[in-house]
This record gives structure tokens, C-alpha cells and sequence, in this order.
């Protein structure tokens, strides 16, 4: 029997509504009823620049107008509402973009991209962890520094990157290639062209796996028949609301 694959966005979904994570990932609602994320669409159009700048070279090999170029190249209009609002995205992308080269270009690092946009997979014994991790940067020291761009925060600070779910994924797939090696993690807010990494002891990361296997055991011991909708913020925005009014009953919060 092939065991069950979870990842970042799969977790994040079930701990944000079980409901919402019933209709996705279990229920061909979810292929159905998928609408355009233009904040999606957007990101996943600055990670293919972000990613052919750095295996490019970097702002040591490339000009700005190259970089852009490559944008444009790149650029898919997959994801966004209209032609207009996927133009309107582009060009705030090469805010982001000029922003982020020229940073680049004036605190080169001695860092080197050990590689951009893989994905990974690790067997956890009841089930495979998968995610792809946007870069990993290797230090003079030989630490390891997993990288999470972020195109819509406005700030990140400390806290923030300790508390993410997403990178501590990263860093246990990160762990099973390289398990000598000190790890990073880090999030690159681009809107504020901030980057705050802070280092991921060996303890911390064991007692992460040990919640991790302990929500992945939840979910899959989950009796679904058991769950009742109720109102929360995030129903306003959701997918599935229709769904679960039509089907479970859910009285919208008025």
C-alpha cells in the first residue's frame, strides 16, 4: 500500500480549516472547484526569475536589464483574472526584482547557491514528507542556509522564521541528505527586501519531527464524519464556503 505524502502546504491547510482540507485533498472537489490565485501566480512568477538569476550567476554575471529580461521571458499570465491584472503583477514584480539585484550587487556573499527550486522527499516512516525548497545556500563554514521567499510580506522578524512550519519541513528533507551539517533557516520577505535567517539546532529539530508525526498522525486517524463546519474569518475568502453551506449546514457569520 503506498503510504500517504504530506507537505508545507497540505499541513498548513488542515491546521487552518480540517474541513477545507477534507474538500482538497480527499473529495474531487478540489481539482473541481480550484479558482486563479493571483498572489499564487505571482509568486511562483518571481521564483522562476529569482531562480534563473542565481543559477545564472548572480549580479556578478548578469546586468540588471538582463535579469529583467528574464522576467519577462519567464513571466506566465497562468493564474491571474485578466491579461490587465497579470501586466499590473508583472510590473510590480520588476519593482521587486530591480530591488532585489541591487541588493544582490552591493553585499555579494561568500555564500554559494548549493541549488534553487528542488523538491524533495523523505520517508518518515507512516508517511513521506515532500516540499520544494526555493534555495539553499552553502556558508565557508559548511552550514547549510534553506531560503523562503515570501513576495507578500510586508515585515519578518525572528520569531516569525522559528515559528515556520514550511522551513522546519525543509530542513528535516535537508537533514536526510546532509545530517553533519549545521542548518540555517531563513525567510526573504521581497516586498521590504529583507531577509532574517537564525540557526536550527539538532534538538529543535527532533522535537519539530515529533509534532510533525504527531499532527500527520491526526489527520490520518481522523473520523471525517464527525466534523461540523463553523464560522471563521478565514471562510470569507474560501473555495469550498459554498460547499459547506450547501452540504453541511455552515450558517455564514453575519
Amino acid at each position: 500500500m503506498r503510504k500517504p505524502t504530506f507537505s508545507p502546504t497540505k499541513l498548513t491547510t488542515y491546521l487552518t480549516c480540517r474541513i477545507k482540507y477534507h474538500w482538497a485533498y480527499m473529495t474531487p472537489y478540489g481539482r473541481r472547484m480550484r479558482r486563479p490565485n493571483p498572489a499564487f501566480a505571482f509568486g511562483a512568477n518571481l521564483h522562476r526569475a529569482l531562480e534563473f538569476f542565481h543559477t545564472a550567476g548572480g549580479a556578478e554575471k548578469l546586468s540588471l536589464d538582463e535579469f529583467r529580461d528574464a522576467l519577462n521571458r519567464l513571466w506566465s499570465d497562468a493564474g491571474f483574472e485578466s491579461a490587465q491584472q497579470s501586466e499590473a503583477f508583472k510590473q510590480h514584480g520588476h519593482a521587486l526584482a530591480s530591488q532585489y539585484y541591487e541588493a544582490q550587487a552591493a553585499q555579494p556573499t561568500e555564500a554559494v547557491v548549493l541549488f534553487t527550486e528542488r523538491t524533495l522527499r523523505r520517508d518518515m516512516g507512516r508517511y513521506i514528507l515532500t516540499g520544494r525548497i526555493d534555495r539553499v545556500d552553502e556558508h565557508p563554514d559548511g552550514a547549510l542556509e534553506i531560503i523562503d521567499y515570501k513576495s507578500g510580506r510586508a515585515d519578518i522578524d525572528e520569531d516569525q522564521v522559528r515559528n515556520d512550519l514550511a522551513l522546519h519541513c525543509y530542513a528535516l528533507l535537508l537533514q536526510e541528505i546532509y545530517p553533519d551539517r549545521p542548518l540555517w533557516i531563513a525567510i526573504y520577505a521581497l516586498r521590504p527586501n529583507k531577509k532574517v535567517a537564525v540557526p536550527l539546532d539538532t534538538n529543535t529539530l527532533a522535537e519539530f519531527r515529533e509534532l510533525l508525526d504527531a499532527l500527520v498522525a491526526q489527520i490520518l486517524d481522523e473520523d471525517w464524519d464527525l466534523l461540523t463546519p463553523r464560522w471563521i474569518p478565514h471562510c470569507a475568502g474560501c473555495e469550498f464556503l459554498e460547499l459547506c453551506e450547501r452540504k453541511l449546514g455552515l450558517i455564514p457569520d453575519e
